[in-house]
């Protein structure tokens, strides 16, 4: 698996990730992903257990709306 980030941005701080009945948490950034085969991706990045950033692969990805 050779792949590279290219770019690392912010996500909009209502960008949210959960698994299938887990709780939401925000997305910390969306990387720019270059593939080996050349193709480029943005991929979601959180927190994992608080301390490591890591791809959320199978998350569901949402926006959370302000309801006031």
């Amino acid at each position: 698996m050779n792949e590279k980030i290219i770019q690392i941005i912010p996500a909009p701080s209502n960008l949210m990730y959960a698994y299938d009945g887990g709780t939401a948490q925000p997305v910390a950034c969306l990387a720019l992903v270059e593939l080996a085969d050349g193709d480029r991706e943005i991929r979601a990045m959180g927190l994992t257990n608080g301390e490591i950033f890591e791809e959320q692969p199978g998350a569901i990805l949402f926006f959370e709306s302000d309801a006031n």
